[in-house]
């Protein structure tokens, strides 16, 4: 009877999703012989060749238009034919979602920087927190180094879990790492660097739509798990109207109770970012109440993952 409800092609994804996110949770993947590390490298050297210095504005935009298009698309291609073809399709679109929901690594990220912090080791937590956040943290304090790490957090469960799920549960695996690999190459790009300004922005342009729908349903989690205090309304009012980010964390910071945003050094450059969220500053143990916070949203994602994954059974 089990093994006929596990074969079973509808209950199949709800399953197979299951399992991959436990295994997601409980082994970690080490980041030197991850795939995504591959692609990662594979952006910096594409970056080097196809965006030297001296190119006029609307070259590095085409070239960040079409770099990704040219290197991804064969690969991607091939990956699916190689699916299409297989005896157990579902086995290796779970594995390609495996691959493309990585986000523990963040989580226990996030708790080594709180216990460094509160036992008041902060080159330690700079050091661990480096590869979570893009700014530079040599001279950050204790609250900015919070922030940053809350900030962090925040914004790659939105957009390396939540939406990654999402893409999930439409395309299956493949759409899962298209999706993934996309983002992977964004950050690498990151537009709040200043030789990736122009040479980023196609892609950023193209994630923030792949993003929109999942991120704010996150969100919107958040708020529900965690309303915000009445004091907060005037920083979301203040921040809501901005970039996609600063939306983010307008709503997220106020359902925290914390200020979010603000000037931030980047390759030694300052960019001037507006402050939102709440009103208190961060402080190490804010840290810990993100982390619980993401973890509970993590599993309400699952659970309504699951359940649309099931929804044609009862159809």
């Amino acid at each position: 009877m089990l093994a006929e409800l596990f074969f079973d092609p509808q209950l199949q994804t709800v399953w197979l999703l299951l399992i991959v996110v436990w295994i997601e949770k409980l082994w970690r993947w080490p980041a030197r012989y991850h795939p995504l590390s591959f692609f990662r490298l594979l952006a910096t050297r594409l970056a080097a060749k196809v965006n030297p210095s001296g190119h006029s504005i609307g070259q590095q935009r085409l070239s960040g238009s079409l770099a990704p298009i040219v290197v991804l698309t064969p690969i991607l291609v091939c990956i699916g034919l190689f699916i299409y073809l297989a005896e157990f399709p579902a086995f290796f679109d779970a594995f390609l979602l495996l691959m493309a929901l990585s986000y523990q690594p963040v989580l226990d990220g996030m708790g080594k920087i709180q216990r460094a912090l509160v036992g008041n080791k902060k080159s330690l937590a700079r050091n661990i927190a480096q590869p979570l956040v893009l700014r530079d943290t040599a001279q950050l304090t204790t609250m900015g180094l919070s922030k940053a790490v809350i900030e962090s957090g925040l914004l790659r469960f939105y957009h390396q879990y939540a939406a990654v799920l999402f893409w999930y549960l439409l395309l299956g695996g493949l759409g899962a790492l298209t999706y993934r690999l996309l983002y992977e190459f964004s950050q690498v790009w990151n537009v709040r660097q200043a030789e990736f300004r122009y040479f980023g922005a196609p892609l950023a342009w193209v994630c923030r739509w792949l993003q929109f729908f999942p991120s704010r349903l996150s969100m919107l989690l958040l708020l529900m798990l965690q309303p915000p205090k009445k004091g907060s309304r005037a920083s979301i009012q203040q921040g809501a109207q901005r970039t996609p980010r600063v939306t983010l964390l307008a709503y997220s910071g106020a359902a925290l109770g914390i200020q979010l945003g603000g000037p931030a050094f980047y390759n030694g450059h300052k960019v001037r970012l507006p402050k939102c969220g709440g009103e208190r500053q961060a402080e190490a143990a804010d840290i810990q109440t993100a982390r619980i916070a993401i973890v509970k949203i993590q599993w309400l994602l699952i659970v309504l993952s699951a359940l649309l994954s099931a929804l044609p059974l009862v159809l």
